[in-house]
């Protein structure tokens, strides 16, 4: 499994309609996404920030989704967003 955690500040007085956007507008694209695993959407109102944690079944499918998806969050965006791929540590 490989989670990527993408994160960026949202323009002011924006964060609402990202959110709605993304449950509306992003996230079915993800849920039609081949290896899709879930995720989350996280948001902080005093920092107008929003971070999206997805899970894939591999990288392999972590590339082919971040191939097709044209989302359009960058209206949202008030700076370069970044991301990060993990991948999980074996805690036993």
């Amino acid at each position: 499994m490989i989670a990527r955690m993408w994160e960026t500040r949202i323009r002011e007085g924006q964060l609402d309609e990202f959110c709605t956007w993304t449950k509306t507008t992003a996230w079915p694209q993800f849920l039609a996404a081949p290896g899709f695993g879930g995720g989350e959407l996280y948001r902080s109102d005093a920092q107008d920030r929003a971070v999206i944690v997805t899970r894939w079944a591999s990288t392999e499918a972590l590339a082919a989704g971040n191939e097709w998806f044209d989302l359009g969050a960058e209206r949202f965006v008030a700076r370069e967003p970044e991301a990060w791929e993990f991948t999980p540590v074996d805690l036993a």
